[in-house]
């Protein structure tokens, strides 16, 4: 018997980024900075851009803000992917591009939620269906997210397929490290025998 599909309301919270416009700053506050695209990149295990820390953006909020902790499972609004917040980026602030999750463990072990929401055939369908009609940002609204539904396998299922798919996403962050780096070696050897 097939288990019916379930809102990601009903086994996860979400709450929000803040708006950086919004938020009350004080010169004798904490200095705090923004989990932004190169550590949600970083978190995917996909490439990016490397920013110089000098450039980021920072506030010294005076009110509470939501900040990110390790191994939280975030959601992009703008990339329309989840990650799990690794430790080097705990602490970070949170915009209102992101979403924090916090799933029910009763339901949902975390790394298969990103693995549903990132490759699964049932979110895939939900995202195209809910930027139908977008021309210019595809980006999804918390609205949207919250009604996203999921067929939820028992959770020793959702174990082995997260911990799986995160394996899977580190491999292949490692391989494509590396022939990035044999290509540049070799490229290396051809211009020294030019010379």
């Amino acid at each position: 018997m097939k288990n019916e599909p379930v809102p990601y309301s009903t086994v996860a919270s979400f709450t929000p980024g803040a708006h950086v416009s919004r938020i009350r700053q004080n010169d004798e506050a904490k200095a705090c900075r923004f989990y932004a695209t190169e550590q949600f990149m970083s978190d995917c295990w996909q490439p990016g851009n490397t920013m110089n820390g000098d450039k980021e953006q920072v506030v010294r909020p005076t009110q509470a803000v939501l900040s990110v902790r390790t191994g939280d499972v975030v959601i992009s609004l703008i990339h329309r992917k989840a990650a799990i917040v690794s430790p080097e980026h705990a602490g970070r602030l949170l915009s209102n591009n992101y979403v924090r999750v916090e799933v029910d463990s009763r339901k949902v072990v975390p790394a298969w939620f990103v693995w549903h929401f990132n490759e699964s055939r049932e979110s895939r369908r939900q995202q195209a269906l809910a930027t139908q009609g977008s021309t210019f940002v595809l980006r999804l609204s918390l609205t949207e997210v919250r009604q996203f539904t999921a067929t939820l396998p028992p959770l020793n299922k959702q174990k082995a397929i997260g911990g799986l798919y995160l394996a899977t996403i580190e491999k292949r962050h490692y391989q494509e490290r590396l022939a990035a780096l044999n290509e540049q070696q070799i490229l290396s050897q051809l211009s020294d025998m030019i010379q």
